[in-house]
C-alpha cells in the first residue's frame, strides 16, 4: 500500500510518503509559503522511490487547527492529488497528530498545543487511552501564560509545537515539541487497516472563526 500524507497547518510543515511500510518523509520551516513549498517536496519523495501519482492508494493530510491560510494550503493540494483518480482521502486533525504518540501512556492525560497568534494556543485535551479514531476530544484557546495553571498536575504530559514556548517559560510538566509527518501516516495506516476511514469531504479545522472582513466602498 502507498500512502501520502501532508501537514501544512503550521510553520512547521512536513510531507511523508510510505511505501509498503517503509517510510520517508521531509520537513522544514515555512515562511508563509506553503504554496509554493508543498507540491516540489511531494515530487522529491515520489520520484525518490520511482512512485507515480496515479500509484497512490491513499492521501492523509492533517486539518488543523493551524494557520488559516496554511491549513488550506494542504488540504487543496491533498484534494488535487486524489480528485483524478478517486483516492482515498483521509482528514486527521492536528492534535490527534500531536498526542498520537503518547496514546498508550496510562493514565496520563495528553494536552496538545498547537500556537495560533496573538500570544494564544489551541489546546486538544485527551485522556488515555485513545484510538486513532478520536476525532472528539475537549479542545479550546489559552493564553501561554495560562497553561501553567490551566493543565500543570502530575498526570500531564504537554506535547506538540505549542509546547515549546511554555517550557521556555519555565513549565515544569513533561514536554515533547516534535510533529513528524510519519505520525499522520501511522494514523491513516490504523484506520485503513480497521476499515474507518471515511471518504467524506474533508474540512478545515479551526481554532476560531475566520475573520472576514466588509468590502471597501469604491
Amino acid at each position: 500500500m502507498i500512502v501520502l500524507g501532508i501537514d501544512t497547518s503550521t510553520s512547521l510543515a512536513g510531507v511523508a510518503l510510505s511505501v509498503n511500510g517503509v517510510v520517508t518523509s521531509e520537513t522544514w520551516q515555512s515562511r508563509h509559503n506553503h504554496g509554493r513549498e508543498v507540491m516540489p517536496v511531494v515530487t522529491r519523495l515520489l520520484q525518490a522511490d520511482a512512485v507515480e501519482a496515479d500509484q497512490i492508494d491513499a492521501v492523509a493530510v492533517s486539518l488543523g487547527p493551524g494557520g488559516f491560510s496554511a491549513v488550506r494550503v494542504g488540504i487543496a493540494t491533498a484534494n488535487g492529488l486524489v480528485a483524478p483518480r478517486q483516492t482515498r482521502l483521509l482528514g486527521i486533525p492536528t492534535h490527534l497528530m500531536q498526542a498520537y504518540p503518547h496514546r498508550r501512556l496510562e493514565g496520563m492525560r495528553i494536552v496538545s498545543l498547537i500556537p495560533i497568534g496573538r500570544k494564544q494556543l489551541s489546546y486538544g485535551v485527551f485522556e488515555v487511552p485513545f484510538s486513532p479514531l478520536d476525532d472528539q476530544f475537549e479542545t479550546g484557546i489559552c493564553g501561554s501564560d495560562e497553561v501553567r495553571e490551566r493543565f500543570e498536575d502530575s498526570r500531564s504530559l504537554i506535547c506538540g509545537e505549542g509546547a515549546f514556548p511554555t517550557t521556555k517559560a519555565g513549565l515544569d510538566t513533561q514536554t515533547e515539541f516534535v510533529r513528524p509527518p510519519e505520525h499522520l501516516l501511522s494514523i491513516a495506516l490504523e484506520r485503513l487497516e480497521l476499515g474507518s476511514a471515511s471518504d467524506g469531504p474533508v474540512e478545515p479545522i479551526y481554532s476560531r472563526p475566520p475573520t472576514i472582513t466588509a468590502p471597501k466602498r469604491a
